[in-house]
């Protein structure tokens, strides 16, 4: 792991009026979550949420989850160009836990 990334807080976040997808850096890959908020903001619902142990599953995962909460494809294009001006820091996944 290098010292770029802070595990827990969103590495880049995509908003369009009340929906949301924030991509985060955890210890064991990149966390992706995305859903709406309600109540004028107020409450917040999480509609789903992953880990990808690699940049292209985030990126992946980006455009699917503004086409399921926009229905607009340009809207996931455009906040796939968002993420790539941006970039993501640098950060090595440590290996997965022993299964049960």
């Amino acid at each position: 792991m290098t010292d770029d990334v802070e595990l827990g807080v969103p590495a880049f976040a995509w908003r369009d009026r009340s929906r949301y997808v924030e991509i985060v850096p955890v210890r064991t890959g990149w966390l992706v979550v995305w859903g709406r908020y309600e109540e004028t903001g107020r409450r917040r619902l999480t509609l789903g949420n992953r880990v990808y142990r690699e940049p292209a599953g985030v990126r992946r995962r980006l455009v699917d989850a503004v086409v399921e909460l926009t229905g607009n494809r340009q809207e996931a294009i455009d906040a796939l160009a968002l993420l790539d001006a941006r970039g993501l820091p640098a950060h090595t996944p440590q290996e997965l836990p022993a299964p049960l």
